[in-house]
C-alpha cells in the first residue's frame, strides 16, 4: 500500500481512530487515543461544537464597505500602497476601496456585530489630509445612544493612513448590536478604510481559528477538524504506571480563560524509550466544565496529521533528545539541555516537487514533517546553539527517514543581530553562560533583533528598516541541507541594560521616539484601548507568524543499515549503539543514499500566523 494518506483516508482514519477509542482500544499509531467518556462536570456536550462561546479577547477586523446601510458616504479608491488589512503579510490584498463623503452627519450602519461583554475601544482605519474630523458611534440606528465619540488629527495627505482609537462605553458597547459610525464634522475628506475591534465572551467557529495562511506559494497544510470529536476526559491521562519525562507536565492555565491543566496533559505519546511526553495540540479547545471553548495560549504550529507521511514517525514526542541526553548523563548536569513546552513548533510539507542534484530532469514528490524547537520570546536563543529538531518523510519510490538530534544554530554563548543594513555586522555575547556548557559549534546562525539595531541610521533608514530588524532568522544544517526558519513577531529583543539581557517587544510601542512605535503592529495595538503587556493576547508580539521559513533539499549517503546510532548532536553514526561515546540516538536513513534540492520559490512554506490573526488566544511566552 502506498505510504501517502490521501485526504479522504486521513479523515476517515481520524473517525475511526476516535470510534476504536471509544471502544477502549489503545495507542493506535502512538497516539493516546481516547478511553470511554468520562464528563468531568454535568453536561450533555459529548463533542466538540462547530461554534461555542470563547472567554479570550478576540479581533475583529471589518471593512468599512460592509455596511448594511449606508447614507450619505461615497466610495473611493484606496491609495495602492495600503496593505493594512494583512499587517503580518498573510495573504495579498489588492488595492481597496473605501468610504469618504466622511462629513455632515452622513453615517454607515453595521449590523450584528458580536461584541461580546464589552468593547473598549473601535480601532479605526483612516487617512485625513488636513484638519481635523470628528465621528461618533451610536447604538442600533442612526438616533439610537451615543456610546463613543473621538476626534481625529490630520494623518498629512491621503497616502499616510493610521489606525486610531475611539474610546467607547464598555458597559453600553456589548452584545449583538447594530453599531452606526456617523461623521457629525464639517470636514468631508477624511478616508475610511476599516475598523476592529477585540471583546472577550464572543461566539467563534472553533475550525476557523486554529491558524491564517497563504496558499499563493505552496499548498499550506490542511487545518483538520476538530469540531465533532469527543471532548477531552480525565481518562485520557497517563496512568500511574507510566514513567513521565522531565517535559511532560510542566505547562499550567497562566489565565483565567485558558485551558485547564488536565486537560493539557491529555495531549502526550510515548517516545520510543516507553516514557509518557508531550505532544502537539490545537491551540484552542472545549472545556466541558464550563461549556465555553478554552485557549491553551500558545501553539504548535501545523497538526502532525495533516502530514501525508504521518504513519514514519507519529506524534512527535516534545524533549525526547533533552531527555536521553540527560539519561545517559545522570551524575553530570552540565551536559543537559532544558528547552521550555513553548518552543516546539511542527512544519508540515506535503508533495512537494523536488529534484535529483545530479539530474534536474529525475522530479520526485516528497512529505516532510519537520519539529523544531524556536524560542521566541526567552534569553534561552541568545546563547544556546543546540536546539531539539526532529525531521521524518518519503519521496516516492525512495525509503523513508526519521531523524531525531539536536539541531545547531551557529556557536553558543553568542548570536547574530538581523540580516539587514546596519545590522548584520559582527556577534553579539550577551555574557549568559550556555546550557549546557559543551554544546558544539554549528556553521550557521541564530540571527535576533537588538535594542541597538532598531536605532542604528538616519531616520528614514530605521523606518525603512525596521520590520526586519524585528525579525528572527534561524540557519541550520540537517539531512546535509540548509534549513532556514524565519520569525517576524517575536516577543523579546536583546536589551543589554536590562537583568534579563532582554525587553519585551510591545514595551516599544509606547515609545514614541521607538521605530517599531508607527508601525501598522504598533498602531493596533495603541488603539487597542487599555495598556497592552507583553503576554496579553492583543499584543501582535507572540512569535506566531513565519514568513519565508524553507529548506534547501534533502541529502543521505548510502548506509549500511536502515537504523543508524548518533550521538546527541547527529554525529559519529554507527550501525550499533555505543552508550559510552554517547551514540544511543536511534536515526532512520535510507540504505541507498540520494540528494535531491528544491527550487526556488518551491522551497518556501506558505506564510502563516498560527494566532490565526489574533482570534485563538495565543499569547506570549509562545
Amino acid at each position: 500500500m502506498n505510504y501517502k494518506l490521501s485526504r479522504f483516508f486521513l479523515h476517515t482514519a481520524i473517525t475511526l481512530l476516535l470510534l476504536l477509542s471509544l471502544s477502549g482500544i489503545n495507542h493506535v499509531l502512538n497516539i493516546p487515543v481516547l478511553e470511554p467518556l468520562k464528563v468531568v462536570a454535568a453536561t450533555s456536550t459529548l463533542t466538540i461544537p462547530s461554534s461555542a462561546l470563547a472567554p479570550w479577547p478576540v479581533f475583529k477586523r471589518v471593512d468599512a464597505l460592509n455596511s448594511s446601510f449606508r447614507s450619505g458616504l461615497n466610495t473611493a479608491w484606496g491609495d495602492y500602497w495600503e496593505r493594512s488589512e494583512n499587517p503580518f503579510d498573510i495573504g495579498y490584498t489588492e488595492q481597496t476601496q473605501e468610504l469618504t463623503n466622511t462629513g455632515n452627519g452622513n453615517y454607515a450602519i453595521y449590523n450584528n456585530l458580536d461584541l461580546g461583554s464589552g468593547v473598549e475601544a473601535l480601532m479605526l482605519r483612516i487617512a485625513l489630509p488636513s484638519g481635523t474630523n470628528s465621528v461618533e458611534v451610536r447604538l442600533g440606528s442612526v438616533s439610537g445612544s451615543v456610546v463613543g465619540s473621538c476626534t481625529i488629527n490630520s494623518t498629512g495627505s491621503l497616502s499616510n493612513y493610521r489606525t486610531v482609537p475611539c474610546l467607547l462605553n464598555k458597559s453600553l458597547a456589548k452584545g449583538k448590536q447594530n453599531l452606526v459610525i456617523r461623521f457629525p464634522g464639517s470636514n468631508r475628506s477624511m478616508r475610511f478604510n476599516w475598523f476592529a475591534f477585540w471583546a472577550k465572551d464572543t461566539v467563534q467557529k472553533i475550525d476557523e481559528i486554529q491558524k491564517i495562511q497563504s496558499n499563493n506559494i505552496n499548498q499550506g497544510s490542511p487545518v483538520i477538524p476538530i469540531s465533532g470529536r469527543p471532548i477531552r476526559t480525565q481518562n485520557q491521562l497517563p496512568t500511574s504506571s507510566q514513567i513521565l519525562a522531565k517535559s511532560y507536565g510542566l505547562w499550567s492555565p497562566g489565565k483565567t480563560w485558558e485551558c485547564p491543566k488536565w486537560m493539557h496533559d491529555t495531549y502526550f505519546t510515548n517516545g520510543e524509550d516507553g516514557k509518557v511526553y508531550p505532544t502537539w495540540h490545537p491551540p484552542v479547545d472545549f472545556n466541558p466544565e464550563t461549556n465555553t471553548y478554552c485557549t491553551y495560549g500558545h501553539e504548535h504550529g501545523d497538526d502532525p496529521l495533516s502530514s501525508e507521511a504521518f504513519n514514519i514517525a507519529g506524534m512527535p514526542a516534545f524533549g525526547y533528545v533533552n531527555e536521553q541526553l540527560a539519561t545517559n548523563n545522570p551524575s553530570n548536569p552540565s551536559v543537559h539541555r532544558n528547552e521550555d513546552h513553548f518552543g516546539h513548533k511542527v512544519l508540515v510539507a506535503n508533495n512537494w516537487q523536488m529534484f535529483d542534484a545530479s539530474n534536474s530532469s529525475l522530479i520526485k514528490s516528497c512529505d516532510v514533517s519537520l519539529k523544531l524547537h524556536m524560542g521566541t520570546h526567552s534569553p534561552d536563543a541568545l546563547v544556546n546553539t543546540a536546539h531539539e529538531m526532529f525531521a521524518s518523510g518519503k519521496c516516492d519510490g525512495l525509503e523513508p527517514f526519521n531523524l531525531k538530534h539536536f539541531a545547531l544554530f551557529g556557536a553558543a554563548g553568542e548570536f547574530k543581530e538581523p540580516e539587514t543594513s546596519l545590522c548584520n555586522l559582527s556577534t553579539v555575547n550577551p555574557g549568559i553562560p550556555p546550557s549546557p556548557t559543551n554544546q558544539p559549534y554549528g556553521d550557521a546562525h541564530r540571527a535576533i533583533p537588538t535594542a541597538g539595531c532598531y536605532q542604528r541610521g538616519t531616520v528614514d533608514q530605521k523606518t525603512a528598516d525596521v520590520n526586519t530588524r524585528n525579525s528572527e532568522y534561524w540557519l541550520t544544517g540537517f539531512a546535509e541541507k540548509s534549513f532556514y526558519f524565519k520569525v517576524t513577531n517575536p516577543s523579546r529583543f536583546y536589551d543589554p541594560s536590562t537583568t534579563t539581557k532582554i525587553n519585551r517587544t510591545v514595551n516599544s510601542c509606547y515609545d514614541p521616539a521607538h521605530p517599531l512605535s508607527t508601525t501598522l503592529l504598533c498602531e493596533e495595538t495603541l488603539a487597542a484601548g487599555s495598556k497592552v503587556e507583553w503576554d496579553d493576547p492583543r499584543s501582535p508580539f507572540r512569535g506566531t507568524t513565519q514568513i519565508e521559513t524553507h529548506f534547501s533539499g534533502l541529502a543521505f549517503s548510502n548506509s549500511a543499515n536502515s537504523v543508524i546510532y548518533t550521538d546527541a548532536y547527529g554525529r559519529n553514526a554507527s550501525i550499533s549503539p555505543a552508550p559510552a561515546q554517547g551514540i544511543t540516538f536511534k536515526q532512520i536513513v535510507p540504505v541507498k543514499g540520494f540528494k535531491y534540492d528544491v527550487n526556488g520559490q518551491a522551497s518556501l512554506f506558505p506564510p502563516r500566523d498560527y494566532s490565526a490573526l489574533g482570534q485563538n488566544g495565543v499569547r506570549a511566552p509562545n
